[in-house]
């Protein structure tokens, strides 16, 4: 398969190893021939984006905005803290975290956040494991965890529904540069 890529990239490009990226004309491609595609450079822009990236509050014309970067994962999709905190543990979950903890690591070393987002997009790759932990994890769902469900699909169902569609541009804080990912002061 590698050879094929190789193969496909060179008739391409003219350069086994260009993958298309350096032929972009984007903002921020000094950037990349900086820090490169990939890079610890990243990790603490990205780690917001999942963690910490809320609605802000307090704007002109609607009653919160979503910053384009897009929500945290705990806000679109609360229940992923039972993969937290299981009951029992066992060497199939500790080999399924260390999966989940493998395939998002790319995505949070990526030079892209995931711009132009809802929520957190790149979680899609690592979902199944995390889905995967809350079951191994054995943990009682209970009380808590099908109104978080029920919270989930409503909180999705308003950005499938508004997300850069007409006249609900309000919702949403677009910024071309993309440095602002928190609510500016």
């Amino acid at each position: 398969m590698l050879a094929l890529l190789l193969l496909h990239n060179h008739a391409r490009f003219g350069d086994p190893f260009e993958f298309g990226h350096g032929l972009l004309s984007i903002a921020w491609r000094a950037r990349i021939e900086r820090w490169g595609l990939f890079s610890y450079h990243y990790l603490g822009r990205n780690l917001a984006v999942v963690l910490t990236s809320l609605p802000y509050t307090r704007v002109e014309g609607a009653p919160f905005q979503i910053n384009y970067h897009g929500l945290a994962l705990w806000v679109t999709t609360p229940i992923y803290a039972w993969a937290l905190w299981p009951r029992r543990t066992s060497a199939t979950f500790h080999a399924t975290a260390l999966t989940a903890g493998l395939v998002a690591l790319p995505s949070l070393l990526y030079q892209n956040s995931g711009w132009l987002q809802f929520g957190y997009r790149f979680s899609n790759d690592f979902a199944v494991f995390l889905f995967a932990l809350i079951a191994l994890g054995q943990r009682r769902l209970g009380r808590w965890f099908w109104p978080l469900c029920v919270f989930s699909v409503l909180v999705n169902a308003f950005g499938a529904l508004t997300f850069q569609r007409a006249g609900y541009e309000r919702f949403y804080f677009f910024e071309r540069t993309q440095k602002i990912i928190h609510q500016p002061d």
